[in-house]
């Protein structure tokens, strides 16, 4: 009987193999990192959001938690008072803010975000919360 021998069947053509398999795994670690753009951040399916004016983003950049904002006209409504909650950086590198939106009579209240960007602030769709539907 005669035996024909397979690359991978002898011991130096699995070393082999699985040197290559170690290489290619390897060699993605290796790949720059794309560093994080102003673009980055914006959500699929989503505008970029209503840019807020300057006096509120102003505040948003330098408000601590718990201080309230009143607007006459905004993206949320007309007489507004806008409560700052926490912030922290999006996976985009931008600051976001969390907010408490209070409408003036009967309009209620409701949670927000603003992010801020190359030109300021602007809103952003809050989706790390449950929104029932009395809220919204």
């Amino acid at each position: 009987m005669h035996r024909h021998s397979r690359f991978f069947s002898t011991r130096s053509g699995r070393q082999l193999g699985l040197l290559l398999c170690l290489a290619a795994m390897l060699g993605g670690c290796t790949l720059p990192i794309r560093p994080v753009s102003e673009s980055s951040g914006v959500v699929v399916g989503e505008g970029a959001g209503v840019q807020l004016d300057a006096a509120l983003g102003g505040f948003l950049s330098q408000a601590p938690v718990g201080a309230v904002y009143s607007v006459a006209d905004s993206p949320w409504g007309s007489q507004v008072e806008v409560i700052v909650e926490d912030a922290y950086l999006a996976a985009s590198g931008r600051e976001c803010r969390k907010l408490k939106v209070l409408r003036a009579g009967a309009g209620g209240e409701s949670r927000e975000l603003a992010c801020q960007n190359a030109q300021g602030w602007d809103t952003r769709r809050l989706v790390t919360e449950v929104v029932t539907g009395a809220q919204r």
